[in-house]
């Protein structure tokens, strides 16, 4: 499984148009995770589709980075998840 990182702007709709995106090309979400601060904010999720979320995020000018769980990739590797979770009492744990 890979996990992406995305920042979504901060306006209405932003999270809706990459659902879209994905649900166009059959792709489902099979995890996610966000936090949202302010205007920031970053989302993390794994996919059914690797090549294909890739190309929706290509088709939104969406930046994002890739992380394989097979790294021992763990949400809290993104200080923003994992300080956001804390914040609202759902930390991670060690």
């Amino acid at each position: 499984m890979i996990w992406y990182t995305v920042e979504l702007d901060d306006k209405p709709g932003s999270l809706g148009r990459l659902a879209n995106a994905l649900a166009e090309r059959g792709i489902n979400i099979s995890a996610i995770v966000g936090v949202a601060e302010d205007t920031d904010g970053a989302l993390m999720l794994a996919t059914s589709n690797a090549e294909g979320t890739r190309a929706a995020f290509a088709s939104l000018n969406l930046a994002f980075e890739e992380h394989d769980a097979d790294g021992n990739l763990s949400l809290g590797d993104d200080p923003r998840v994992s300080q956001g979770l804390t914040d609202r009492g759902m930390g991670l744990g060690s």
